[in-house]
């Protein structure tokens, strides 16, 4: 490759997008992304550093700034908290509807340790035991 000459690789576009995300605030430890030279896919979640939510404004600005990006590449959004998309010449970007949780220590995610085996019919002999047992707690005047 001679001297000055720029190059067009995928590397040189993810390190442009890059650029463009930290100057924005985005926390890359949610959103994940790929290049290729004709398109930039976005996955996870697009929030700002120490958790905190963009703006519908806030989003426009940087979609705007990643479309004229050198050599403007098609940008993929597949993302976990927004929507954004590209309908008739302009984007669209609006807040998705995230799930309801009680927020509990069982909603997160965990290791289970299984220590022993157990034969398929004794579990299964257990969970109709406790069928059993819930239904006569249900009956009245048992």
């Amino acid at each position: 490759m001679e001297a000055g000459k720029r190059t067009d690789s995928r590397y040189d576009m993810n390190r442009q997008v890059k650029m463009i995300l930290v100057r924005h605030g985005v926390d890359l430890t949610l959103l994940k992304w790929s290049s290729s030279r004709s398109t930039v896919n976005f996955y996870g979640m697009l929030k700002k550093d120490q958790n905190k939510d963009f703006t519908v404004t806030e989003l426009e600005g940087l979609v705007k700034e990643l479309v004229h990006v050198p050599r403007a590449p098609r940008l993929n959004f597949n993302l976990d908290n927004w929507y954004i998309s590209s309908e008739s010449g302009s984007w669209k970007v609006s807040k998705r509807k995230m799930p309801v949780s009680g927020g509990g220590v069982e909603d997160r995610p965990r290791t289970v340790f299984i220590r022993r085996t157990e034969k398929v019919e004794d579990i299964l002999r257990e969970i109709r035991e406790r069928k059993e047992s819930q239904r006569s707690a249900k009956r009245p005047g048992t």
